[in-house]
Formats: structure tokens, sequence, C-alpha cells
């Protein structure tokens, strides 16, 4: 039987512009090369991405009177029964400036302002994976909802550092920051003494690391080489690849792998899932790596094993 998962947070439709040759100085213009309109925000992603692996996902959050925004979703493999219509506010939008390494976001949160009411509407599931910077009661509350839960909260500094926060995240299963997220919540600014920090609060974390992979428990895994296009969601779409391969009773090291692969191939196109890659082309990649891994790779160094 498989696994009802929800994917609960903020829902965005992302306008995303690409192939600028330079950053515009104030008073300037640049012209992109491309314009794409697609699904947009952390927890579409994370669904979306959950979803081409085969998951049965139902998305949760708010929108506008929007079928573009329904259908597409559908198209996906997403689930959009759950979705609270916004009686007056449009769905959010977000304008997406993309370059080959990074991003900008000009964002408009129209239905969103609502998110709050819509996660609190979150039924019963398996597992619940959380997109947005809840309040620690709520985020608790959220943990009755589900058998197991993960968050990515995205870069909030003053709710990383909030003690109620760090606390409320020991009940969760997987807190999922990327590296600059994580330094901030911790101070530190290497793996290994993250890891250690993280030990320390008892909350289990895995760690984005952009180009370096990522790193989880005793681990850091490497990424793959790959030349990016857009890399809008490549972190929730690194989400939806590290929760397929923990509910499905991986190792850590295998879940990091696969999130990797599955955060690096979604830059491949614009848009933040398109480049996701289906069970077959993710199993195909998994079995290359595993075949020319090392024996005992990916091991942070020994005094970070001890912490345990």
């Amino acid at each position: 039987m498989a696994l009802r998962i929800i994917v609960a947070g903020e829902i965005y439709i992302d306008r995303i512009m690409s192939g600028f040759t330079a950053w515009p100085q104030p008073g300037e213009e640049s012209f992109a090369s491309s314009l794409t309109r697609e699904v947009g925000g952390g927890a579409p992603h994370t669904a979306a991405g959950l979803a081409r692996l085969g998951n049965d996902v139902t998305l949760v959050g708010p929108i506008g009177n929007d079928p573009w925004l329904r259908e597409r979703l559908s198209q996906l493999g997403v689930h959009a029964g759950a979705l609270i219509e916004h009686p007056t506010e449009p769905t959010g939008t977000t304008v997406a400036v993309s370059m080959p390494h990074d991003r900008t976001f000009f964002t408009y949160r129209g239905a969103n302002v609502a998110a709050e009411a819509a996660l609190k509407s979150v039924g019963q599931c398996d597992h619940l994976h959380i997109a947005a910077a809840v309040d620690s009661d709520l985020l608790r509350w959220l943990c009755g909802r589900a058998k197991t839960v993960s968050i990515d909260a995205g870069w909030h500094p003053l709710w990383l550092r909030d003690p109620q926060i760090q606390s409320a995240l020991r009940e969760v299963s997987w807190f999922l920051p990327n590296e600059i997220e994580a330094a901030a919540m911790t101070g530190e600014t290497d793996p290994q003494p993250m890891m250690k920090r993280f030990q320390e609060l008892g909350i289990q974390a895995a760690i984005k690391l952009g180009a370096a992979g990522s790193a989880a428990e005793v681990l850091q895994v490497p990424s793959i080489a790959i030349q990016p296009i857009d890399t809008t969601g490549a972190g929730d779409c690194f989400n939806a690849g590290f929760l397929d391969a923990w509910l499905h009773n991986q190792p850590i090291e295998t879940c990091l792998r696969q999130a990797n692969i599955c955060g690096a191939l979604s830059t491949r196109e614009m848009g933040g899932m398109n480049g996701f890659p289906t069970r077959e082309v993710l199993s195909n990649l998994l079995n290359a790596l595993e075949e020319r891994r090392p024996p005992g790779s990916g091991r942070l160094p020994k005094k970070t094993q001890n912490a345990h």
C-alpha cells in the first residue's frame, strides 16, 4: 500500500527569466533570452518531485481562483483537491531572475497571506513535509498530524535562531536546511561542526552543501558534476529525492546520494521541477555511482562520529 504523503506550504506561480549576460545596475536594463511560466514554491517543487518518483502526494496550501495551476499540478501527478482557494487574492507570484549559479526573486505573496490557516487544514497522513517557517506551536501541532515529519523553512534568520523553534525541531524526523541556513542556526561554517552542533541540539538534519553535495549523521556525500541552466527549486528537489529514499527505508548514504542527483538534475531545465529525473534515470545513475564509489568514502572525520 502506497504511503500517504502531504506536502504543505506556500504556493506560487513562477515567471522565470534567464539568459542574461550581466546583472543590470540601478537605472539600467538587461534582456533575458527566455521566459518560462511554472508552478513555484518549495511545497509544489518537493511535491512534484515525490510524485514523479511514483509516490502518492497531496499538496496543501493557499491559491487564488486559478484553473491553470490546478491543471498543471494534475499534469505533474500531484493531488490538488486539498488546496484552499482565497476569496479575493490571486495565487502568489514570483519573478525569478536566474543566472548560471544563482538566482534572485521578486515576489508578491497573494493568497499566501492565508498560509497559516491553510496549514491548519492538514489531515492525517503517513508523512508530512512542511515548506514554510511556521511558528513553534503550529510546528508541534503539525507533528501530530503524521507518523513522520520533515521541514525546510527556507531563509528566515530570526526563525532559524529562535530557541523555541530549535526546541520544536526536536520533534521533527528531518530538518533540511541549506548550508547558509545551517550556519545561521549553528554558528558554524563547516559540515563537521555543523553536524556536531545539530546533534547537541537534538535535531536530525540533512544539510544541502551546493556543489559540495550534502551531509547527514556522520556522512558527507559529493554531488554530481552538471552545467546548470536554472537553479530554481534545486534544494526542494533535493528534499524530494532524500525523502523518497528515506521513506523507502534506504541507508542514509543512499538518501544523500539520491537527493544530490535529484537536486543537480533539476537544474538542467527551466522551472523548479522540469529537469527532475524519472525513477529509471535515477536508478541508473545511482547504480553507476555505486560501482565507482571507493570503499569507506563519504564519512566525516571520526570525532564527529564520536559525538553520537
